[in-house]
């Protein structure tokens, strides 16, 4: 149940079970309560504590609110006091928010906090080594921020809350996602209770795409924010999987594979869900597969409806949603059309277009054969390196049978960093040459790349790939400690030193030494 509804039931169910006769009615204390929860999911944090204020103190509902502000504010310790008490406890909406205020206290607990007032963005950071990451997270929301108000027509309050948190354990205590949910879709980030949540890239052994996550959870705030909390499910997720690439210049992997194409797998694979039946959460789905179709579906879908609407119709459909929370409404209202006829459309356009197979690395399938003996070999291959047997090395990648893994950027930057060990960098270099030929970003691929380009003379091509590398595995000594700071791009350059410093901080065995 949304923020904004918990409150409406909660003045309802306490209103109906105060009364003590045939005139008595809800209490102002409780029509302020269910204003203040609107304000709250709109984030007009002021308007909620002036509703708070007008209301009485011993109130549960006002407590409730209190509780749940001081949650949206960061403020775990006096929301877990408001939310402790034991009238307010008793009720549905104080236990759920009471449970995650004591996840809030415990993960903040000694946290560090770094503010940025002229963007207009706090973070906290559970692990200090994170907070080389600064500068990056104050670009990218800044970016993100300017690029969701130019598509979306939404303003923002400032400041702009995000955590760095160290486990999905802690990603689970902060936002109430259950934690063997994140681990079975991959889920490393959740926009809720006001702010941005997000796992270190540290957590991950090559890191993820880590600035595009936190784009993407900033649309949910953003959707939530001029909706009034009416967006439903599909219409959040594929705001957000549109806006999570469109803050920066394009990449080399945005749409590999193509949401399309992906939809197109789905449904052979019978994977694919009707847009209004995903579910509460596309992190609760029972697989990375069924999460994998479940975006591409909302990404398609938006994207298609954006197309065709042009580009005043997602901000004239999330107005229409303020003040309905009938989907159907607010998509006739703002389009003329309802959902099941805009899903008409939209698969018959899937249908009629050509699809390319999505590469097996994405999964999406049965395993494909060879995948065990190539990751074995691998394996082998990092252990036989790291111990500077490189020709033995070699001759394990090459004994592999390569069904499997050709544009798999993992087996070719291992493959080049043995080649580059023997001298034969001539030879090769086209492994880490063209992003085209590989089949997603990859850290050490991309710092690999960027530093012969250095050493050949091409400093502007050397630190785009060192921008890339960090964007992906900013903790990886190969990544972090290849930019020199000159390379053009002033954040990056700023930043440099502190993510060397994080990285060396960290104490990683070298390549096949762990």
């Amino acid at each position: 149940m949304s923020a904004r509804r918990h409150a409406v039931a909660l003045a309802v169910s306490l209103a109906v079970g105060l009364a003590g006769s045939a005139n008595a009615g809800p209490s102002a204390s409780f029509e302020h309560a269910a204003a203040a929860a609107n304000a709250i999911a709109a984030l007009e944090f002021d308007e909620a504590r002036r509703q708070i204020a007008l209301g009485d103190a011993a109130d549960p509902a006002i407590a409730t609110e209190a509780g749940r502000l001081a949650l949206y504010e960061g403020r775990c310790d006096e929301a877990l006091i408001s939310l402790g008490r034991p009238d307010v406890a008793r009720t549905e909406a104080g236990s759920g928010l009471g449970d995650i205020a004591r996840g809030c206290v415990r993960a903040m607990a000694a946290t560090l906090v770094d503010t940025d007032d002229s963007h207009g963005v706090v973070i906290r950071y559970q692990d200090e080594g994170d907070r080389a990451l600064t500068p990056l997270i104050v670009e990218t929301v800044a970016r993100a921020r300017d690029a969701i108000t130019s598509d979306l027509g939404v303003s923002w309050p400032t400041p702009t809350r995000v955590v760095v948190v160290r486990d999905l354990m802690s990603l689970s205590a902060m936002t109430g996602l259950p934690q063997k949910a994140a681990e079975t879709t991959g889920t490393v980030a959740v926009a809720k209770w006001g702010r941005v949540t997000l796992l270190s890239p540290r957590a991950s052994e090559h890191g993820f795409p880590w600035r595009d996550t936190l784009a993407h959870e900033l649309t949910h705030l953003a959707v939530t924010r001029a909706s009034a909390e009416h967006a439903p499910l599909w219409l959040q997720e594929g705001m957000a999987k549109r806006e999570e690439t469109r803050w920066r210049a394009p990449g080399p992997f945005d749409d590999r594979p193509s949401p399309d194409d992906v939809v197109a797998r789905g449904l052979e694979l019978k994977l694919t869900l009707p847009l209004d039946q995903l579910g509460p959460s596309i992190a609760m789905l029972p697989s990375a597969d069924a999460a994998m179709v479940a975006y591409a579906e909302v990404t398609s879908f938006v994207r298609y409806f954006a197309s065709i609407g042009g580009p005043e119709a997602l901000p004239r459909l999330l107005l229409a949603m303020r003040t309905s929370s009938d989907t159907d409404v607010a998509l006739r209202q703002s389009s003329g059309a309802d959902l099941h006829t805009w899903d008409t459309r939209w698969h018959a356009y899937i249908a009629q277009r050509p699809w390319t197979p999505v590469p097996p690395i994405f999964g999406l399938g049965a395993t494909p054969p060879d995948t065990r003996d190539l990751r074995d070999r691998m394996r082998l291959a990092e252990l036989l390196a790291g111990r500077l047997h490189a020709v033995e090395a070699l001759s394990e990648l090459e004994r592999a049978r390569m069904t499997f893994g050709a544009d798999d950027p993992s087996v070719r930057s291992l493959r080049a960093h043995i080649l580059g060990t023997l001298g034969r960098r001539e030879e090769a270099a086209p492994l880490v040459g063209d992003p085209r030929e590989v089949a997603a970003s990859f850290g050490p691929w991309w710092a690999i790349r960027g530093r012969w380009l250095r050493d050949d003379g091409d400093r502007a091509g050397a630190a785009g790939s060192f921008l890339e590398a960090i964007s992906t595995d900013p903790f990886e000594v190969e990544a972090a400690c290849e930019t020199d700071g000159s390379g053009g791009d002033p954040v990056l350059d700023g930043a440099a030193q502190g993510l060397c410093d994080a990285a060396r901080a960290r104490d990683e065995p070298p390549l096949g030494r762990d």
